[in-house]
């Protein structure tokens, strides 16, 4: 072999060898967990790790119903409820769910990635690269005990999964059997940023599937919807306020940003000045009360306590706190 192509070889060898240790160092590559159990779902198969303790969760829902199981994520989405963030102070965030930061996740060092379907189909091949990754459909947030019943499941905490959800049972049986009768309307109503109209949840939204399950009814305007078939909500326009109306009316605002938010309260403030909803009976008669918008998107065992707090509070007893 001549001086050359000694060379040659040395450096290839070279080259091969720091090749090899990057491939074993990269945040990217994670080799499947040996003890683990096959899961289907929605975007395919997964093993799972049978005691997964540093689980992301890149979607709302998925970091409430861990939370509800009593597991603390290792990472979250960015894009979470007020109350559901504030639980959280010290956990990372990791972009919003469907433009996740890849890099920032891998360093993490996840054993198991659970998120929405609608989110993580685009990227699924490359969070599976991180970490056995999981997805979940929700149709609608009317049917937030599914999803909640597939984290038990991918979790191995099945049983007490539906420990959780008797507790559930429990408690609407109880508020239930404080209800008046008749039962009072209530009107969910969402009130948006900039856009001259208000929201109505329909009774196929999380907060109005609670409703259901204690017995109240719904003005007939938001007396609609399936749990397995969206819309959950509808908008209407200003002259269409009076579907608006019920003998309660919990009254709701949000914003996935700081900017939203605070465009969506001052819709608000404009709102409570407008003739036509002056003339709403609720309002006339100081039956309107601000809720979290939980009501909405809570769609965990968690966020139905919170719910269940409003109805205690607003619903069973008379309070000075209206909007």
């Amino acid at each position: 072999m001549t001086l050359k192509n000694w060379l040659l070889h040395g450096l290839l060898m070279v080259l091969v060898a720091v090749g090899a240790i990057a491939c074993q160092t990269s945040p990217i590559a994670n080799p499947a967990p040996v003890d683990c159990r096959m899961v289907q779902h929605p975007l395919g198969e997964t093993c799972v790790p049978m005691q997964p303790s540093r689980v992301v969760a890149l979607d709302h829902t998925a970091a409430v119903n861990l939370l509800s199981l009593g597991v603390m994520p290792a990472g979250v989405a960015s894009n979470l409820l007020p109350q559901l963030a504030e639980r959280l102070p010290d956990v990372p965030r990791l972009g919003q769910s469907a433009q996740i930061n890849l890099e920032a996740l891998a360093v993490l060092q996840p054993d198991l990635i659970i998120g929405a379907a609608s989110d993580l189909e685009d990227t699924y091949d490359k969070l599976s690269a991180i970490a056995p990754t999981v997805a979940f459909e929700m149709q609608t947030t009317a049917d937030w005990q599914q999803p909640f019943r597939f984290h038990g499941q991918v979790l191995g905490l099945e049983a007490e999964a539906e420990a959780v959800l008797e507790q559930y049972r429990q408690r609407v049986e109880t508020l239930s059997n404080q209800r008046g009768n008749p039962p009072m309307q209530v009107s969910l109503v969402r009130v948006m940023a900039q856009s001259g109209q208000i929201g109505l949840y329909l009774k196929n939204c999380f907060g109005g599937s609670i409703l259901a399950d204690i017995g109240f009814e719904r003005p007939p305007a938001q007396d609609e919807g399936t749990p397995d078939q969206p819309p959950f909500t509808k908008l209407i326009s200003r002259e269409a306020m009076t579907q608006a109306d019920g003998d309660v009316i919990l009254l709701s605002t949000f914003g996935a940003t700081p900017e939203i938010a605070a465009e969506a309260e001052a819709e608000l403030e404009r709102l409570k000045t407008d003739p036509l909803w002056q003339s709403l009976k609720a309002v006339q008669q100081n039956q309107v009360y601000l809720i979290g918008h939980y009501w909405g998107a809570g769609n965990s065992p968690l966020a139905a306590e919170w719910v269940l707090d409003d109805v205690e509070q607003y619903l069973l007893q008379s309070s000075d706190q209206e909007a």
